[in-house]
């Protein structure tokens, strides 16, 4: 990883910059939801989406029972409803709004929050363009949790950048009411904020780490005391992920989606992202236990926001792997719909072109661990050998592609990135389409 300064509080930018980062976050992410909508609608006019997503056909899977907890509450000790966090039904009651308004309303806060990224990375326009067009992000686009978390995740994470703690407090405990986090987000916080130990005095980074899990616990505890007065259980959404299965096992080879084989390889991006994750949290980890020692003080880790997003991304994989069984269904949800992909994508397009090579070949040494799982060449989900080899080479290509998205990769990083958001874009509406048909996406 890269050694990055911190970036300072907008306030000390000169005004001009100010204007113009705004004027350009705004233009970009307007622009690409009207080529969003025209190309959506232009597919429609031409036949190849047969219908305009409606009240009946938003409300499909979890949509139905977010709703259901926003009109009833908990109002059942041993029902679905108890694993969902209740911000977004608290906003959907309060609101009054159909699925249509609902899954308008999450759009809009998607996009907030990759403007609160590009403003507190200082992302490019392609770079948020491509931050947008992520094909798992069509979760935003509907009447799911996910885009309240993710702007309350980005919020967070841009305290956690620039240092403003009353940003990290109010993400934390939004991000934890709107989705069941806390637990991968407690030893995260951890690394990120045991790793920056030195770089502050001691008793402020007790403090913020107080301050944080405090946040996090309150979150557990509003749901936990909700469900209690609601039907007597405190402990109702840890019994409902039991029923479920989703409970501590050996993971089983190969590895496969249940959301099938359209979905997979999205999963297995993100069982890719997990490993790298690991693997760079082992080696953050032993190089801050070398810290302590004369030889290496003064060692620089970097943003703790990047830190975090490590953290969380290997947490996500390691609960996938070992609670769902070796079915790595969710896994491209929690990952790739998440504020945190974009920081580890912002931290790899800062990297100098000599770390990217090492990084592409970290990436395909793990990218063959991946595959390994998947089953190889001649056990991957009935394929014939030559039909896995141009499956898994079209699914390292998408991978190697957004490394390229920055001016310091290589010469045609423009025509890179503007063909990753357009394949990005029809994934998005693809994926999109198929929730609207009730197809089992993550």
């Amino acid at each position: 990883m890269v050694n990055l300064p911190y970036l300072r509080q907008a306030t000390h930018w000169p005004h001009t910059l100010v204007r113009n980062r705004a004027a350009l976050i705004f233009i970009t992410i307007g622009a690409h939801v009207g080529i969003l909508l025209i190309t959506y609608f232009a597919l429609y006019t031409l036949g190849i989406i047969q219908h305009i997503p409606n009240e009946v056909s938003l409300q499909s899977w979890d949509a139905g029972l977010f709703y259901r907890l926003s009109q009833t509450g908990y109002d059942d000790a041993s029902s679905a409803i108890n694993a969902f966090f209740p911000l977004l039904p608290v906003v959907w009651k309060l609101t009054g709004l159909n699925a249509v308004g609902i899954s308008i309303m999450n759009g809009a806060c998607g996009c907030i929050g990759v403007g609160i990224l590009a403003w507190a990375f200082r992302l490019s326009a392609r770079q948020i363009l491509v931050s947008l067009s992520a094909p798992m992000l069509f979760f935003v686009m509907v009447p799911y949790a996910e885009a309240l978390f993710f702007m309350l995740g980005a919020l967070f994470l841009a305290g956690l950048h620039r240092n403003q703690y009353g940003l990290v407090i109010v993400g934390l405990l939004g991000a934890c009411l709107a989705r069941s986090a806390a637990t991968l987000f407690i030893p995260a916080y951890l690394f990120a904020e045991l790793l920056w130990w030195n770089q502050q005095p001691w008793h402020k980074s007790i403090l913020r780490i107080l301050g944080g899990i405090l946040a996090m616990a309150s979150a557990v505890g509003i749901v936990m005391l909700m469900q209690y007065n609601s039907h007597g259980d405190a402990w109702a959404f840890y019994k409902v992920h039991s029923l479920w299965g989703q409970t501590f096992k050996e993971p089983t080879f190969p590895f496969h989606s249940s959301a099938g084989i359209n979905v997979l390889w999205l999963d297995s991006f993100g069982l890719l992202i997990a490993l790298c994750s690991m693997v760079f949290c082992l080696g953050l980890g032993y190089k801050w236990l070398l810290s302590g020692r004369k030889k290496f003080h003064g060692v620089v880790f970097p943003s703790r926001a990047v830190l975090f997003s490590l953290g969380y991304c290997f947490g996500a994989g390691f609960f996938i792997i070992f609670y769902q069984g070796g079915d790595l269904v969710g896994l491209a949800r929690y990952i790739l719909a998440s504020p945190f992909f974009v920081v580890l994508l912002w931290q790899i397009w800062q990297l100098p072109p000599r770390q990217k090579v090492w990084l592409v070949g970290l990436l395909f040494v793990i990218y063959l661990l991946v595959v390994s799982s998947l089953g190889g060449l001649w056990e991957f989900n009935s394929f014939y050998p030559r039909q896995a080899i141009l499956y898994y080479a079209l699914f390292f290509i998408y991978v190697v592609i957004h490394l390229a998205v920055s001016s310091n990769s290589i010469p045609w990083y423009r025509e890179m990135a503007t063909g990753l958001y357009l394949v990005n874009l029809l994934l998005l509406i693809y994926f999109h389409v198929l929730f609207t048909q009730s197809t089992w996406i993550n």
